[in-house]
């Protein structure tokens, strides 16, 4: 790679980087202390995973390897405080791609970037349309502490997993060919994953838990499908008893990890 696809590849990487970090900010506001706003915000997290997609991809054409480093968050504690640091979020992203569209040479990556920054652009409007709305915080679902200490560490590791699966499966998608296979590809089983994480993030927030993204390690999908499964039935075993209205979320769960296990 020569020195000038180098330098953009740097630049896609740094944004690559922002729309993670800003993808694993909405899922844990979603989840946690602005969930009565959570669908709104996972559809803008849905729009910053479409971003890091076609990201990840232009880096892998130019021959570079998409940077998949966790972004340390820090914990928030009102539904403000979530929505405003949301809002700069956007408008530090808007700085950067901007920044980067004067700077790329190639005619269809400032395309991309313009096509992105657009969406950033109505995000920082919606987010602030979120703020203007919110009067207080979200009423708390009181939970029994021996509860929340009997499953919030298994569900966190559900979470650890799921997110390095998903992780996974995207840099395989970004760096292998695309052919056409029978059922689920690679992005579309990070999508499950992410979906699973959602499901297991917002019981965790109802448990005043926030859930944490761990260090990245790409590594056997298989095996890590494996932990996953035996931590969920170890979960259903206890929802049983303790939660009845998470086993159908459970069983779901162990429905797409046994196809992922088996296909």
């Amino acid at each position: 790679m020569d020195h000038d696809t180098q330098s953009v590849v740097d630049l896609l990487n740094s944004d690559l980087f922002a729309e993670h970090e800003a993808i694993v900010y909405y899922f844990t506001h979603a989840w946690t202390v602005a969930r009565q706003y959570g669908r709104e915000i996972l559809e803008i997290a849905n729009d910053e995973m479409r971003h890091f997609k076609w990201l990840g991809h232009t880096i892998a054409q130019l021959g570079g390897t998409p940077d998949m480093t966790t972004p340390e968050i820090g914990p928030v504690s009102t539904i403000q405080s979530a929505l405003e640091k949301d809002v700069q979020v956007e408008i530090d992203a808007i700085e950067q791609y901007e920044q980067h569209i004067e700077l790329i040479p190639e005619d269809s990556v400032k395309k991309l970037l313009q096509r992105i920054n657009a969406d950033e652009r109505d995000h920082v409007r919606q987010f602030r349309d979120l703020l203007d709305q919110s009067h207080g915080e979200p009423q708390a679902i009181q939970r029994p502490q021996e509860e929340v200490s009997n499953v919030a560490e298994q569900l966190q590791r559900t979470v650890g997993i799921e997110y390095q699966q998903m992780m996974t499966y995207l840099l395989r998608s970004f760096l292998d060919e695309h052919t056409k296979v029978m059922g689920l590809d690679m992005e579309e089983r990070a999508v499950d994953e992410m979906r699973h994480m959602g499901w297991i993030g917002r019981r965790m927030g109802m448990m005043d838990v926030q859930a944490q993204f761990t260090e990245v390690h790409t590594g056997d999908v298989a095996e890590g499908e494996r932990q996953e499964e035996e931590l969920y039935r170890d979960v259903r075993h206890w929802a049983a008893g303790a939660m009845p209205s998470l086993v159908p979320t459970i069983d779901r769960i162990l429905a797409h990890e046994e196809y992922h296990l088996n296909t």
